[in-house]
């Protein structure tokens, strides 16, 4: 219910604070002079004597005046009617506002003070409005004839008609009509596609598709202080400012929006027509990095040429990669301006009339704009024709995205677009085999102490054969993983499973030859990159056992199903990519040990020297424009690893064994180890290279395992491994079975 109060002349607290934010709803009967007066003001700010003290008298009056009624609305569910007397009325936070809304007879204000705002669907009989805070919406059809007041925390819809006018600090969209003049403050903002009498902006001034643009009936006033932030797009069709009067420009701040969407080499756009141009303005704000906004002055419109800049698109690659793409990227020309034809003159709006400009009149009630200063008319050129052709965008919209972005939007696509992740793959690849030849080796050296049997003394190991036993199968469960790193933006992450079935028999007292067949899959993750090989393996092995000498040799055969998930998305633009390719590895390795062991302890240095491959075919990406073509890729090494072997049996009182062991290697690898691939936007791009993580010049291996010999035919082990190189890491568990037969 409401409540009301009749002020006493001791209780006026709540009257003048409410009252003293009306002070330009006062002020707006004043003469021209005082219209600059703050919109909240307090005693001490008041100068001694002039407008500004009067009508905070006058407001001070109307607080105080024993014929005011104050009335605070909890609810408005139902029409509200005033009193036959002044009426201050105070919509406050929990309210609802569905009712109608009539300050009835008498001289009315209306104060708008709840943080969740709210909607007036109708209003009578107010003089003025003030908005302290929230965000409202007016719909009424004609009220407010003193005109509204904005605070800086509260915004503002009109959808109506306000009679008065609008002095705002805070948002400001006016969608209806304001019969009044709008002066937007310092801070303040104006936009929408409504109506005003004269518009004079010190704030910020919105212009876009989405809102539209204000038609002024009477003046266009700018202040330098004031920016007018105007959308582009890539239709070229960007709003227009209608003004009856004279747009003075004042110097203010130009900032151009651009709209996402794939812009041509050029385009022109129309920003505001009027009666008269005055003045340029100061600043030119164009965050986009290979586009720039050139306003064109004409005595009656202003235009804007958008176009492709000289700025190439290296300039915004922070990386190699992104240098690389960026000079593959096939631009089209855009036209030098001077090329562009001009229009003939564009004609003079309708002349003014009384009733399409209200004047600044004291007894009008409403809300007088100052006059600014003219500037001296500055030199004007003709607007670009907007009919004339202009040229076709870029084919690929990807391309145009990064065009129509800033350089912090640009460097983050061009890194994206280069997929630098595709380079990483062939030494991922190889890494993910690695446990394969691991568990070869693994199983040869098994051969030296297969049944835990001392086969002689001292210094003397055991023979291969380890026994009477002529052949064994053996079954080995592969997890590895790892990363591979070039920086921190193209970090590859590999995970494998798999599993490994070998089997090998004795040929003589001396060798032992062997045969192995596996499958794994491997998961690839680098962010906006995923992937997966699916990989069938074929290895052949033999060892021959000297005393305390032991060759051992080794191959293997990987072919591998790769597929590949990639996203490029950035402002402007989003891309999600399919790729599918076929690639193969080998191996091969020759390895020398030597055994220093006495009794049931295996001490062995050894030597070896490897080879590997790996070869991918070319391979098309299926998606949008940011698709590429990804060249064939052959890489082949050569390397070398120096390490020492460690392993002890152990027998148990039940006749099992134990048997942990140890070995570590430093690897050397030979010939090129830089990883680069060949690639290319499928449209608009040349060839170009991007570069990953080099192989390892030199790494550190470490194995760890324990074995246990659950009888003459039956073993289980268990082996942990781990590999550091300059830009990668791998680490992987294996478990094996072996039974000999």
């Amino acid at each position: 219910m409401p409540i009301q109060h009749r002020y006493r002349p001791q209780h006026l607290a709540m009257a003048v604070a409410l009252a003293i934010g009306c002070v330009e709803f006062a002020n707006a009967q004043q003469p021209p002079e005082a219209a600059e007066i703050p919109v909240l003001v307090s005693e001490q700010e008041l100068p001694e004597v002039g407008a500004r003290e009067a009508a905070l008298q006058r407001i001070r009056q109307f607080a105080t005046d024993t014929g005011t009624v104050p009335t605070a609305l909890n609810s408005l569910d139902k029409p509200f009617q005033g009193t036959a007397a002044n009426d201050l009325i105070l919509l406050k936070d929990g309210a609802s506002f569905n009712g109608k809304l009539d300050g009835g007879e008498g001289t009315n204000f209306l104060v708008l003070d709840a943080s969740e705002g709210g909607t007036l669907k109708d209003t009578a009989n107010f003089n003025g409005a003030h908005v302290v805070q929230g965000d409202w919406t007016l719909k009424s059809k004609g009220d407010f004839t003193q005109g509204v007041l904005v605070e800086r925390d509260a915004a503002l819809a009109n959808l109506g008609n306000i009679e008065g006018g609008v002095i705002s600090l805070g948002k400001l969209f006016n969608k209806g009509v304001i019969k009044g003049n709008v002066h937007i403050e310092q801070g303040g903002s104006y936009a929408g596609k409504g109506a005003v009498a004269n518009l004079r902006v010190d704030g910020l001034l919105t212009v876009d598709g989405s809102q539209g643009s204000p038609k002024v009936k009477g003046n266009l006033s700018l202040s330098p202080g004031a920016e007018l932030a105007y959308e582009v797009n890539p239709t070229g069709k960007g709003e227009t400012i209608k003004v009856d009067g004279v747009a003075d420009l004042d110097g203010a701040t130009l900032r151009v929006v651009a709209a996402a969407g794939n812009y041509p080499a050029s385009s022109q756009y129309k920003i505001l027509e009027a009666a008269e141009v005055k003045g340029k303005f100061g600043t030119v704000v164009n965050d986009l990095a290979f586009m720039t906004a050139t306003p064109q002055y004409n005595k009656k419109s202003v235009g804007l040429l958008y176009a492709r800049n000289d700025l190439p698109l290296t300039s915004a690659a922070t990386s190699d990669n992104a240098q690389a793409i960026a000079a593959s990227i096939i631009e089209p020309q855009a036209p030098s301006p001077s090329a562009v034809p001009t229009p003939a003159p564009i004609p003079a709006p309708a002349a003014l009339t009384a009733s399409s400009v209200q004047a600044s009149d004291p007894e009008s009630g409403v809300i007088p704009v100052p006059p600014a200063a003219p500037p001296p008319v500055a030199p004007v050129n003709d607007v670009v024709d907007t009919q004339a052709p202009t040229p076709k965008p870029p084919a690929n919209t990807a391309v145009a995205a990064i065009l129509a972005s800033d350089l912090k939007t640009a460097s983050v696509a061009l890194d994206q677009l280069a997929a630098g992740s595709n380079a990483n793959l062939a030494k991922a690849t190889l890494n993910s085999i690695s446990p394969v030849s691991t568990g070869m080796l693994s199983a040869m050296r098994q051969l030296n102490h297969r049944s835990g049997a001392a086969d002689g003394a001292g210094n003397a190991p055991r023979q291969a054969t380890g026994g009477a036993e002529s052949g064994r199968v053996w079954v080995q469960a592969l997890g590895h993983g790892g990363k591979v790193d070039r920086d921190s933006n193209n970090t590859l992450k590999h995970a494998t499973q798999g599993l490994l079935v070998g089997a090998d028999w004795r040929l003589d007292e001396q060798w032992h030859i062997g045969l192995l067949g596996g499958k794994s899959q491997t998961k690839l993750d680098a962010g906006q990159y995923d992937g997966d090989l699916d990989s069938w393996h074929l290895g052949a092995y033999a060892v021959r056992q000297d005393g305390p000498l032991a060759l051992r040799l080794g191959a293997t055969y990987a072919n591998h199903d790769g597929s590949s998930k990639r996203r490029v998305a950035f402002k402007g633009f989003s891309d999600r990519l399919k790729g599918g390719y076929d690639a193969n590895t080998q191996q091969a390795f020759a390895e020398l040990g030597f055994n220093l062991g006495r009794g049931n302890v295996t001490l062995e240095p050894f030597a070896s020297l490897g080879y590997q491959r790996y070869h991918r075919d070319s391979y098309h990406e299926k998606g949008g424009d940011a698709a590429l073509k990804l060249h064939g890729q052959t890489r082949d090494n050569l390397s070398s690893t120096f390490g020492l072997r460690v392993a002890q049996v152990n027998t148990l009182d039940n006749g099992m064994h134990l048997t942990p062991r140890f070995s570590a290697g430093w690897r050397h690898t030979y010939g090129e180890v830089d990883s680069d691939t060949r690639q290319q936007l499928l449209k608009g791009g040349k060839r170009f290279e991007v570069d990953g993580a080099a192989l390892d010049r030199n790494s550190l291996s470490v194995v760890a395992g324990l074995d246990f010999g659950l009888s003459v035919a039956h073993t289980l082990g268990v082996g942990l491994t781990g590999e550091m190189g300059n830009d990668s890491r791998t680490y992987g568990v294996a478990g094996q079975w072996r039974m000999a037969f």
